[in-house]
């Protein structure tokens, strides 16, 4: 029953991991495929973004140990039908060997159609952030807010849904509320620094200095060079009173005249 459901393209089948994976090898194969398929990676086209999608949805049942039980005992019973699609040249049950790629490696190099349920989610989510996007610039951030929420039901663990939802919030100066939408966004893309610094920049507009000061150090690990993370950590560190940390040294240091070095203060000693 579950060879079956694998050719259709279940979750299993599209990470590329067997059935009975642990919790860590679904982890790897995630972020392997993360790696060269994130749409920011790939490029942002439509096909990318399902693609990633489906990927995404598929790591976040197979890594929860309710939501998996529950799915693995739909594959057995030939009940789950959502996925009609593999990221897999091969069938599912083909063994990988040293000369054949497993389904991980096949996925990197193939460009897949458009699935149905990936097709509608997609467009959903979209039409519905498009929709929000322009509540919110006409400043009717309540009506946006409740469009997204309705939505929310169904995409608990959707980054862009989450992200649209922070605006919203932030916007009715829910600042706390927003930032829990992109803390949420965070756990789902944590390699997105962008979603990093959102939430220290949320944290700054609620005053949670510390808790910004975390978020902008995880968006630096992710992207060091990132100008507006680092301008926005010296902010907070100012806010915390912490004057003398490196960052602001080195800037201050940066800044002084070539030959400056403090001669004076040194001459003055000398007299």
């Amino acid at each position: 029953m579950q060879g079956a459901a694998s050719q259709r393209g279940d979750y299993y089948h599209i990470l590329g991991v067997r059935n009975d994976a642990t919790p860590e090898d679904i982890e790897r194969a995630y972020f392997d495929l993360a790696r060269k398929l994130h749409p920011d990676i790939a490029g942002g086209g439509e096909e990318a973004t399902a693609r990633f999608m489906l990927i995404n949805e598929a790591f976040q049942t197979l890594s929860s140990p309710l939501l998996r039980k529950e799915y693995d005992k739909n594959l057995a019973s030939g009940a789950f039908k959502r996925q009609d699609f593999s990221f897999q040249d091969k069938p599912a049950s083909r063994q990988a060997t040293a000369e054949t790629p497993g389904p991980a490696a096949a996925a990197v190099d193939r460009e897949e159609p458009r699935a149905g349920a990936a097709q509608r989610l997609d467009d959903t989510v979209k039409r519905a952030i498009r929709q929000s996007d322009r509540l919110c610039e006409q400043g009717n951030f309540w009506q946006a807010a409740d469009l997204l929420q309705r939505m929310l039901a169904r995409y608990p663990r959707q980054p862009n849904l989450r992200r649209a939802l922070a605006r919203a919030s932030a916007g009715m100066m829910r600042f706390r509320e927003a930032a829990e939408h992109l803390k949420v966004a965070c756990e789902v893309e944590y390699f997105n620094y962008e979603n990093h610094l959102l939430l220290g920049r949320m944290y700054m507009k609620g005053k949670q200095w510390q808790k910004a000061k975390q978020a902008l150090k995880d968006a630096l690990s992710w992207n060091e060079d990132d100008e507006q993370a680092k301008k926005d950590l010296l902010e907070v560190e100012k806010q915390l009173g912490e004057g003398d940390s490196p960052i602001k040294k080195l800037v201050a240091r940066l800044k002084q005249p070539l030959g400056s070095g403090g001669g004076k203060k040194d001459a003055g000693k000398r007299g």
